[in-house]
Formats: structure tokens, sequence, C-alpha cells
């Protein structure tokens, strides 16, 4: 209120001011130039002012409406943009959450990937290890079973050029008395076996 009725008082102010330098620009008074009017300067600032307060009266509400919604629009638009710029922060701090995040789980996965790969490394060689001993039992096996046979054939042989050699020195050396012999005595065996 106080800054309406200064604003009203400066400008009554200076239109007397210009009016006075008006009248002077016009050479005086105009009955001759024989001093100041003041009756005419008294009802011309008296129109003056009863226009300036008609005016003051008439304009002030829609001026005053005028400037208030101007000042809240301003407020307003200031308001939103203030909104605006602290959501666009937001959404600005989630995204760099985000890529942190982002960041933290890539080399999350990164790491369990390695890890993932070295414990398959190591099934690998643990398995590769096992077939490894198993072939190698395996030809040990193998290896104990041709010797076995091998042997057994070694000796078949061996037992076969023992009978043929001893069959053959029997054969030189055995006379009819000792074949006799030997039956009667294996004839014997067998009856007392039973």
């Amino acid at each position: 209120m106080r800054m309406k009725t200064v604003s009203f008082l400066l400008g009554a102010g200076a239109v007397l001011v210009f009016q006075g330098i008006a009248w002077c620009a016009g050479g005086g008074a105009q009955d001759g130039g024989h001093g100041l009017n003041w009756f005419d300067f008294a009802l011309r600032t008296g129109n003056f002012a009863i226009l300036a307060f008609i005016l003051y009266k008439l304009l002030s509400k829609p001026i005053s409406n005028f400037l208030v919604s101007r000042r809240e629009d301003i407020q307003k638009l200031l308001a939103d943009l203030e909104a605006k710029r602290r959501e666009a922060e937001e959404v600005s701090a989630q995204y760099r959450a985000r890529l942190a995040a982002l960041d933290v789980e890539t080399r999350k996965i990164v790491d369990e990937l390695l890890a993932e790969g070295e414990s398959e490394k190591s099934k690998i060689l643990a398995a590769a290890e096992k077939q490894a001993e198993y072939i190698r039992q395996q030809a040990q096996l193998a290896a104990q079973q041709e010797v076995k046979v091998a042997r057994d054939k070694l000796q078949e042989e061996i037992a076969e050029l023992s009978i043929a050699a001893a069959e053959e020195i029997l054969r030189k050396k055995i006379k009819a008395d000792d074949q006799d012999r030997l039956v009667k005595d294996f004839m014997t065996r067998v009856v007392e076996a039973k």
C-alpha cells in the first residue's frame, strides 16, 4: 500500500514539473505576461489531481491484479523450473547410481565367470587325471595279463617239452620189467584210492 502511495505522489509531482516547464515555454501567462495566474494554475492542478485520482481508482485494481498475477505467474514458473531442475537432478542421480551399480554388477559377473572358468578348469584337470590314472591302471592290468598269459604259455611249453623229453628219456631207458612194475604200482594206487 505504501509503495502505491509513493508511486502516485512521484507521478503527480512529475506531471506538475512537466506542466510548469510547458507553461514557462509558452511565454508566461496567457493574459499578456503579467505574472502567474494562480487561480488558473490551481484549477489545472485540481483537474490534474482529479484526473489522476480517477485514473488511480479505475486502473489501480486492474494494474495491481495484473502485476500480482504476473508476479504469481513468474513465481509459479520459477517454482516449476526449480521442481524440474530438482527432478532432473534426481533422474541424473538415479542414472549415476545405476551406472555405478552396473559397473559393480559387471565386475561381479566378470569375477563370477572367471571363478567358474577356474572351477571348470580344475574339474577338467581332475577328470583328466582320473582318466589318465584309469588308463594307466588298465594298461598295467593288461600288461600283467599279457605277462601272465605269456608265463602260462611258457610254462605249458616247458611242461610239454619236459614231458616230451621225459617220454623220450623213458622210451630210451625203460625196459619191459620197468614197464610192468610201473603199471602194477599204478593199479595198486588206483585201487587204494577207491
